[in-house]
């Protein structure tokens, strides 16, 4: 595979009416390429014949090399999974279909070690407005000094990092600016954030919801479900539909996205390679 140093206007387009013929799948990438490609991480392609063919995008947040790929054939799980042992990195996250990454596990034989996630998109024709809560309130998180540490204790809530330099990656100034690029939102409570989401990606028509995380002293009153709620309004403001994901061994979110109108559309992964 080609590693892509600069973007020209040409190649650029070629790229994304790739991913386009999945657009629902691929809201993170098409999102850094239209948005914010000074900040896309490592972008390799195959290209034949004057289009591109298969992708592989591996960009570190702090957490992992949070790893996205879209092969157009059977030559290109290979051509994609090779590109990966060429680099030899670790802590590989891979993200995508559940039958594509078993794909890819099998050329390190690898098998699925983590329970299924759902990928959700949201019914639009299960909308409805949502009601207003006294003491809660809403607000995008800014790049301040109190939001961001509020975020960074956050992020380490969810992500659960183990050690000083996990947490210092997690945590990094330039990564947590990224994020509020695409946003980051808080839910309030009292005039004190006690918990947030953020959105991973924007295409033409859809945003991805994730980080979904309240503070456990919050938890099990409903804060989630209203903070998710809200999310959804923001996106259903600007026409676009929101998608999101969640572990298939997780209930009480599968039931609190469900009950907003959210639609199960395939099996997810989220699976370490190294």
């Amino acid at each position: 595979m080609k590693y892509v140093s600069l973007m020209r206007d040409e190649l650029k387009k070629k790229i994304l009416n790739f991913l386009y013929e999945d657009e629902l799948f691929n809201p993170f990438l098409i999102h850094f390429i239209e948005n914010q490609p000074e900040n896309i991480g490592e972008l390799y392609i195959t290209e034949s014949d004057g289009c591109v063919e298969n992708i592989l995008h591996m960009k570190f947040d702090g957490n992992s090399y949070f790893t996205n790929f879209y092969p157009k054939n059977e030559k290109g799980y290979r051509a994609i999974a090779e590109q990966l042992q060429l680099l030899n990195y670790n802590r590989v996250l891979l993200s995508g279909k559940r039958k594509d990454v078993s794909k890819i596990l099998s050329y390190f034989t690898k098998d699925l070690k983590s329970a299924p996630d759902i990928y959700y998109k949201f019914d639009v024709n299960q909308y409805f407005k949502q009601t207003t809560y006294p003491d809660i309130t809403f607000r995008v998180a800014t790049c301040c000094q109190s939001d961001m540490n509020k975020i960074s204790e956050f992020m380490i809530g969810f992500f659960k990092p183990t050690s000083e330099k996990g947490i210092a990656d997690l945590t990094d100034k330039n990564k947590l600016l990224e994020d509020l690029k695409v946003g980051i939102y808080f839910i309030e409570y009292k005039g004190q954030p006690i918990g947030m989401a953020r959105y991973s990606g924007k295409t033409k028509n859809f945003i991805d919801i994730t980080t979904v995380y309240i503070d456990p002293d919050y938890r099990g009153k409903g804060f989630g479900k209203k903070l998710m709620a809200y999310m959804v309004d923001d996106i259903l403001s600007v026409n676009k539909i929101p998608v999101t994901q969640t572990s298939s061994s997780n209930p009480i979110a599968k039931k609190t996205y469900e009950s907003l109108g959210f639609i199960k559309q395939d099996d997810y992964s989220f699976e370490f390679i190294s």
